[in-house]
C-alpha cells in the first residue's frame, strides 16, 4: 500500500512539473511598498492602463496573479514612487525585490530571463545615460549642456550598436524584439524587414513585433525611390491643405514634428535657417504636427518662427500623415524632388543642405 501511495505521489509530482501555468504570479517585496498600491501597467495606444493591482498591507510580500495570453510588456509601479520596472509578463512565476531603482528579478519565464540578461549587458551604458539626463534636467551645468548632449548622443549610438549585435546574435531572445523596437526608427524598410524576419517565429506574437511589422508595410509604400503619398489635413487657420498643394513642382521637405517634442524644437532653428536660404529658389516645407492641443501647436509655430505651411489632425500618434508614412519617431523628415519622388529621409545639417542644392 505504501509503495502504491509513493508511486502516486511521484506520478503527481511529474505531472505537476509538466503542467503549463494558466496564470502569472508576481511576488512583490520592494522597499517602500508597505501600505501602498502596487500596480502592473500595460500600454494601450501609447497610454498606460492598470492591468493588475494589489494593496501591500503588511511586511510580507504581496502577490499579483492573473491570466495573460502570450508575452506582454508591462510596467510594475509603486504608488507615490517615481519610475517603473519593465517586465515581460507571461503565465509564469516572478519574484521582484530590492528597490525601484535597483530591482532584483528572479523568474521561471524564458522571456523575462532574456530581458534580465539583456539589461545586465547594457547596464553600464544606460546608467551613464540616466545620469546625464538627470544632470541636463537639473540645469546645474547650463554652460556645458551642449557638450553633455553630445556625450549622451555618443552613448546612444554605442547602445544602438550593442542592440544591433544583440539582435543578430540572439534571434530567439524576447529581449531582441525590445532592442529592435528601440532602434528600428533608424533603419530603412529593407534593413527593418531583414531584422524582423531574422527573429524566431514565437517572438512574432509580441505586440512590439506586430507594431514594427505594421510600420514596415507602410514604410515600403513610401520608401526612397517611390512617389510620395498625398494626404490632406486641417491647417491652423481652419482650412485644409494637401501635400500636393505645397509640392506643386517644388523640392519639398515634409517635417513630422510636435510642440511637445524636445528634439523637434531644438532642430527648428536649423530648419528655419534652411528655409530662409532656399524658399525663394523652389524649396518648400510642409510641417505635419503630431500634437493633440491646437493652442500648443499654434504657439510653437509662432514661438519658433515656423513660417512655412502647417497641417495637423491633432490625433497624436494616430495622425493620418504619420500613419501613411510609417513614422516611427519624431522628428522625422522626408525629402521629395520636383517630380514627386522620395529622395531621402531624416537628413539634417550639411547633408540636408547638399541634397536640397543638388535638387534645385
Amino acid at each position: 500500500m505504501q509503495k502504491v501511495i509513493y508511486m502516486l505521489l511521484v506520478l503527481l509530482a511529474i505531472t505537476s512539473c509538466n503542467m503549463t501555468s494558466d496564470s502569472y504570479t508576481i511576488e512583490v517585496d520592494l522597499e517602500g511598498a508597505q501600505g501602498k498600491w502596487v500596480k502592473l501597467m500595460a500600454m494601450e495606444k501609447r497610454n498606460y492602463v492598470t492591468f493588475d493591482s494589489v494593496l501591500v498591507e503588511s511586511e510580507t510580500p504581496a502577490i499579483l496573479s492573473k491570466s495573460v495570453e502570450g508575452v506582454n510588456t508591462m510596467y510594475l509601479t509603486v504608488e507615490g514612487v517615481q519610475g517603473s520596472i519593465k517586465l515581460l509578463i507571461e503565465n509564469s512565476s516572478y519574484e521582484v525585490s530590492g528597490s525601484m531603482d535597483n530591482p532584483a528579478i528572479s523568474t521561471r519565464s524564458k522571456a523575462q530571463s532574456d530581458l534580465n540578461a539583456y539589461n545586465q549587458k547594457i547596464e553600464p551604458i544606460t546608467k551613464k545615460m540616466t545620469e546625464l539626463v538627470s544632470e541636463l534636467r537639473s540645469g546645474a551645468n547650463e554652460a556645458k549642456s551642449d557638450s553633455l548632449r553630445e556625450v549622451y548622443y555618443a552613448l546612444n549610438d554605442e547602445k544602438s550598436t550593442i542592440d544591433s549585435l544583440y539582435i543578430v546574435e540572439n534571434p530567439s531572445s524576447y529581449a531582441a524584439v525590445l532592442a529592435l523596437r528601440g532602434t528600428f526608427y533608424m533603419l530603412d524598410s529593407e534593413d527593418l524587414e531583414t531584422a524582423l524576419t531574422s527573429l524566431d517565429i514565437p517572438l512574432h506574437q509580441m505586440e512590439e513585433y506586430q507594431y514594427m511589422y505594421g510600420k514596415l508595410e507602410r514604410m515600403k509604400a513610401v520608401a526612397i525611390g517611390n512617389p510620395y503619398t498625398d494626404f490632406e489635413l486641417p491647417t491652423p487657420e481652419g482650412g485644409s491643405l494637401k501635400v500636393s498643394d505645397v509640392h506643386n513642382g517644388n523640392v519639398m521637405l515634409i517635417d513630422f514634428w510636435a510642440s511637445w517634442c524636445g528634439p523637434c524644437r531644438r532642430a527648428n532653428p536649423e530648419v528655419v535657417a534652411i528655409y530662409s536660404e532656399y524658399k525663394d529658389k523652389g524649396f518648400e516645407i510642409l510641417g505635419v504636427s503630431l500634437d493633440r492641443d491646437a493652442a500648443s501647436w499654434e504657439k510653437a509655430i509662432m514661438d519658433d518662427n515656423l513660417t512655412w505651411p502647417h497641417i495637423s489632425d491633432l490625433k497624436y500618434w494616430e495622425s493620418k500623415g504619420a500613419e501613411l508614412y510609417g513614422v516611427p519617431a519624431i522628428p522625422h523628415t522626408v525629402l521629395i524632388d520636383r517630380e514627386g519622388t522620395i529622395i531621402a529621409k531624416n537628413l539634417h545639417g550639411a547633408e540636408l543642405i547638399e541634397a536640397i542644392e543638388s535638387l534645385l
